[in-house]
């Protein structure tokens, strides 16, 4: 190869090189945001290979719409950053933008973006000024707005569609927003801007706030105006009101205590109209309503109603109303106590999926009179009161995740329930858990059965509130003192086990495990087996027995002294010397009146004795004295 080869090959390697590293400096096409009679700003994206000290340049050329000839240019330059701002005061002009990228080997410049300003303007913020509700149109809203005065877009321009519209709302309910495209083209040629739309429900509170653009795909969305709330206007209830009940036993006078329970409306609605709720039973066949006035006029934060109805077979409907009207009624069946639900269920799993959601699934028979499913679910408590939520689904669904009522470390029963319109079929129940742990406490054990090498073991199941999880089993350690414990497995749904083989002093515990450990031991139990009698035992049967002893010798003293002190003990004469006495007895008589010695007189036992006489109404006393004569 000769000289003249060698340099055309060098100089096309060097124009290449020169070409790749100009197009790796590149930036990207500008996207520019036009502003109001304020300024331009655009941004880009700086080339793969722009060294950290590149200088760009964003250069806006105004020029002719239909010519690319350049009228006046203005500059904008800037090093760390990727985005440059240019004063621009009118949007009816069109521009060539483009990026100009400066190292210090080379220079290179982005695609050009050529537009009418408008195109890619970004409008004031709207003024929403007022929303109010459309009279007999319950689902629609009034929305009246403004713009500032040096609006860029006239409103003929805004009535030929020159504008594209954007509504954001919400209800307490919903609280996620929701964004949709709607038409608010003024509907006067003078005055504020008005329009209505009608994509919302009836008798609710909303909190809306609308934004716009100019139609072009290059513009931009103003910022989002203030938000107004308002209602709706009142219309009578159009769903049927989700009804369920709760049946108890049979009490007295053959009377059933069932439970009306039923969801409340939307809160949404209820700020918007307070409704009220009715209750009407009959039995089957008879027109003749049963007392229902506990469950008449409800308020709206009732959302449950007790009755006391019959065995029979009885029928329920609840209307919910408001000053608009009357809801359709939703009518439920509380089949007689010797009724038979139909069965359809086969399966029902439950599955947690973390602390607060269990996944219900179930498997029906198919049916034509199948119309819905009802799933309820309550949390298990041995010492406090839960209260059931209940879900009705279509006849075609098969699953469900629940989340409402909730919590980790609680057992929920949960039953699934077919309806064939108003009536129930045979339900399936099953227990679950959202997150298991270990529980915090072990069963107590108690000696049921006590012989010369064995003994029969019996504990009470471990507290609801203290299980945490379901009990798969139980470690059951048997210890003497010179041994380490002996472990035995006992099955987490035995209450009873028997330990044969033993002989001695032992020190049996427990500890009850779940899917997520073993607990901490439950109270100790001390076992003599084989004759050898243990303190605690002794004391334990000796201590009652000393205590009965005791109670039983203090009665009898106390029972000693108070017959002494109301039963003094008297002599009997035929056990003293009065036995051996004289039969003639003498009676000498003392009369005292007013304390003064009057006379005497003896007397022979054989004659007798005249009254007292009286002086002066008082009586006389009389002393007797009795003594022997002695011969």
């Amino acid at each position: 190869m000769d000289d003249r080869s060698l340099a055309l090959v060098a100089l096309y390697i060097g124009l290449n090189i020169c070409t790749a590293t100009e197009f790796s400096l590149s930036p990207s096409q500008p996207q520019c945001v036009f502003i109001a009679y304020s300024n331009v700003t655009c941004y880009w994206t700086p080339g793969q290979g722009s060294p950290s000290d590149t200088r760009f340049t964003l250069q806006v050329n105004i020029t002719g719409c239909d010519d690319p000839v350049i009228h006046q240019s203005q500059l904008c330059q800037t090093v760390t950053q990727t985005h440059c701002s240019v004063n621009v005061t009118s949007l009816s002009r069109c521009y060539c933008i483009r990026v100009l990228a400066d190292s210090p080997h080379t220079t290179a410049s982005s695609p050009s973006l050529c537009l009418n300003a408008i195109d890619a303007v970004k409008l004031p913020t709207p003024v929403l000024s007022n929303v109010s509700a459309v009279r007999g149109k319950p689902r629609c809203l009034k929305l009246q707005w403004t713009t500032n005065t040096s609006f860029p877009v006239t409103r003929k321009h805004i009535s030929n569609g020159a504008l594209v519209f954007q509504v954001q709302y919400s209800t307490e309910d919903k609280p996620e927003p929701k964004t949709v495209k709607v038409d608010l083209r003024p509907e006067r040629e003078q005055g504020l801007f008005s329009a209505s739309t009608c994509l919302f429900s009836a008798s609710t509170l909303y909190t809306l706030m609308m934004r716009y653009r100019y139609n072009s795909t290059l513009s931009h969305w103003s910022d989002w105006s203030l938000t107004q709330q308002q209602c709706t206007e009142v219309a009578a209830p159009s769903t049927v009101p989700q009804l369920w009940r709760t049946v108890q036993p049979v009490g007295g006078a053959d009377m059933r205590r069932v439970t009306l329970l039923w969801k409340s409306p939307p809160r949404s609605q209820v700020k918007c109209s307070v409704p009220w709720f009715n209750v009407s039973c009959c039995t089957e066949g008879s027109q003749n309503a049963l007392h229902t006035w506990d469950c008449n006029a409800l308020s709206v934060s009732d959302t449950s109603c007790h009755l006391t109805l019959p065995p029979e077979r009885c029928s329920c409907t609840l209307s919910m109303s408001n000053p608009a009207g009357i809801s359709p009624p939703a009518t439920i069946t509380i089949p007689s106590t010797t009724d038979t639900a139909p069965k359809a269920l086969v399966d029902v799993s439950v599955t947690a999926l973390d602390d607060s959601r269990l996944e219900v699934r179930w498997t029906a028979l198919e049916s034509p009179s199948l119309s819905s499913f009802l799933v309820e679910w309550w949390a298990l408590s041995e010492t406090a009161s839960y209260t059931p939520y209940w879900q009705r689904l279509s006849h075609n669904a098969s699953k469900i995740i629940i989340t409402e009522g909730v919590w980790p470390k609680l057992c929920y029963k949960v039953t699934v329930r077919p309806e064939y319109d108003a009536e129930t079929g045979e339900e399936l129940s099953v227990e679950a858990y959202t997150r298991q742990e270990a529980p915090s406490a072990g069963p107590k054990p108690v000696v049921q059965e006590l012989s010369s090498s064995a003994v029969v073991l019996q504990w009470d199941p471990v507290p609801l509130e203290q299980r945490h999880g379901f009990i798969r089993y139980y470690t059951l350690y048997i210890q003497t003192e010179e041994e380490t414990p002996e472990v035995v497995v006992v099955p987490g749904d035995s209450l009873r086990y028997q330990l044969s083989g033993l002989s001695g002093l032992y020190r049996i515990y427990m500890v009850a495990h779940t899917d997520a450990g073993g607990g901490p031991p439950g109270p100790m139990l001390d076992v003599s087996i084989g004759g050898i009698v243990l303190v605690d035992t002794i004391l334990w049967c000796s201590i009652p027995t000393v205590l009965t002893v005791l109670i039983l010798m203090n009665c009898l003293q106390w029972r000693q002294r108070i017959k002494q002190n109301l039963w003094p003990t008297v002599p009997d004469p035929a056990h003293s010397s009065l036995s051996t006495w004289n039969t003639e007895t003498k009676y000498t008589t003392v009369l005292f009146t007013g304390g003064n010695l009057r006379g005497e007189n003896t007397i022979s036992n054989k004659a007798p004795v005249s009254p007292l006489p009286q002086q002066g109404g008082r009586n006389l006393l009389m002393l007797i004295v009795c003594g022997n004569v002695i011969s």
